[in-house]
């Protein structure tokens, strides 16, 4: 692999702050004249296939301005090392679900010197730590910084992420940031939906953020992304959560790579039984995985900006094309070119449940309104639709409870103690027809044949399994 390494004068840290920044991160590097790494900071041994992904993944198929930065991020598969490896000598990545996560800041530049009138730079943070809202705000701040004042800004970053505390589950702790205090809410588990428990003023400062770090980052408005498929928004939701591949077009990762984490997050308490790349790219090593003529694979959530993929998955049964309404195929590039799909929802899905007219109208009037009310617009959205994922839930909690055993029988029966009753089809359409659903079905016939999609999903059975660890715990500790 051809390598140059730029002048990173003063990064030098011993193995101890080391060990404490790789708690948080794994690597910051840049990239620069095209996908190619040119160092790297503290070493990470990558494979030549993984340098590779991260590369590309690191800069936009096609630049939507002459000047100026972006951020977007991305997720890639961990694979072993095979040939000639970036830094043979350092440790491997650390990783909790098989991927790491990247977050590039992407920055062009006039230059008289170079051929192309203009030079290229992405410096990017990974981590195994799928936590968008605290990573988006470390790279917006540490990219700019970075290209401006170079290594003595890297340096101090680093120093800053390995005094922070341990990223425990479950705790609120204060990280600081090249200037800013960031009070961070870390969740209970991967899978746990996030709500802010509001800071008192008097402990915020005026560079205090606040944030849930698993959730999609709050700026810009998702709304803005979403303009043209607010009336089709209920058909998505349900889409993502009965684990419907979908193909999310953007012109640019920014957006891609937004509405994968803010579709994702509406997934929980649910768990994740599908992969999703906010951006992904045709240099991806799972490219001829994903894309093919086979059906795609289930859960899949796909964010794309090459135009090459609109005829690659013709076949995909959803297409989420994000932007504004428009009258005609009006996308195109910066040079005028035609570009991906219009902005809209191409499915063949039947809605199951109604949509809330009252908030599709305020979604709609915010369309045409303010950034503030296009905030308040998004905030209302994700509270809708997390309440949704939980109402869901509700028929299953109500007949999970009666397979629960008691103490009695789980001491007469010690081979299964500790274990739920085998979960049965009918037993449980029997409950909810007794007792029906919280979420508004357009009737009780889509009602049944709603939750006898679910549960042939793949994430109705990780749920169960989850369900049933946490009854183990509790039974076991009683008997």
């Amino acid at each position: 692999m051809h390598r140059t390494r730029m002048s990173m004068d003063g990064l030098a840290m011993g193995p101890e702050k080391i060990a404490k920044l790789h708690r948080w991160i794994l690597i910051n590097f840049d990239l620069e004249v095209g996908p190619k790494i040119t160092s790297v900071y503290p070493p990470l041994r990558l494979s030549h296939v993984e340098a590779q992904n991260i590369a590309f993944s690191s800069f936009p198929d096609s630049s939507q301005f002459d000047e100026g930065s972006q951020t977007h991020s991305f997720r890639i598969r961990l694979r072993n090392p095979t040939g000639e490896d970036w830094d043979s000598d350092a440790p491997r990545p650390i990783t909790v679900d098989g991927f790491i996560y990247g977050f590039s800041c992407f920055t062009r530049t006039k230059d008289a010197s170079s051929k192309r009138g203009y030079q290229q730079t992405s410096t990017v943070v990974l981590t195994h730590l799928a936590y968008p809202s605290l990573f988006y705000t470390l790279i917006s701040k540490l990219g700019p910084s970075f290209m401006n004042h170079g290594g003595p800004m890297l340096e101090a970053a680093c120093h800053n992420i390995a005094s922070w505390p341990d990223p425990v589950p479950g705790t609120n702790i204060e990280l600081g940031f090249l200037g800013t205090v960031i009070h961070a809410e870390i969740p209970n588990a991967i899978e746990t939906q996030q709500s802010m428990s509001a800071l008192p003023p008097s402990q915020m400062g005026e560079a205090d953020i606040q944030m849930l770090v698993s959730v999609c980052p709050s700026e810009p408005p998702i709304l803005q992304y979403l303009e043209a498929v607010v009336s089709h928004l209920w058909s998505i939701w349900e889409c993502v959560v009965l684990s419907e591949p979908l193909l999310i077009f953007g012109h640019s990762p920014v957006a891609t790579s937004i509405v994968v984490w803010w579709l994702r997050d509406l997934l929980r308490p649910i768990p994740l039984s599908g992969d999703f790349r906010p951006f992904f790219t045709i240099h991806d090593a799972d490219h001829a995985a994903f894309v093919n003529t086979r059906p795609p694979q289930a859960g899949l959530l796909l964010g794309v900006t090459n135009p090459f993929f609109e005829r690659a998955c013709e076949h995909w049964p959803h297409v989420l094309s994000l932007g504004r309404p428009q009258s005609s195929r009006q996308h195109s590039d910066k040079n005028g070119l035609v570009i991906g799909p219009t902005p809209g929802w191409k499915s063949t899905h039947k809605r199951y449940t109604s949509r809330d007219h009252a908030l599709l109208k305020q979604l709609e009037q915010a369309c045409k309104g303010s950034d503030h009310a296009k905030r308040l617009g998004s905030e209302a959205l994700r509270q809708h639709f997390t309440t949704r994922t939980t109402a869901l839930l509700v028929p299953l909690q109500r007949y999970l409870q009666s397979l629960i055993p008691t103490p009695s029988e789980s001491r007469s029966n010690l081979a299964n103690a500790g274990r739920l009753k085998p979960f049965s089809d009918a037993a449980f359409f029997a409950s909810l027809k007794t007792h029906g659903s919280p979420l508004p079905f357009k009737s009780k016939a889509r009602q049944r044949e709603f939750y006898e999609r679910w549960l042939r999903t793949p994430a109705f059975g990780l749920w169960l399994a989850r369900q049933e660890e946490v009854v183990q715990g509790v039974l076991k500790g009683m008997v």
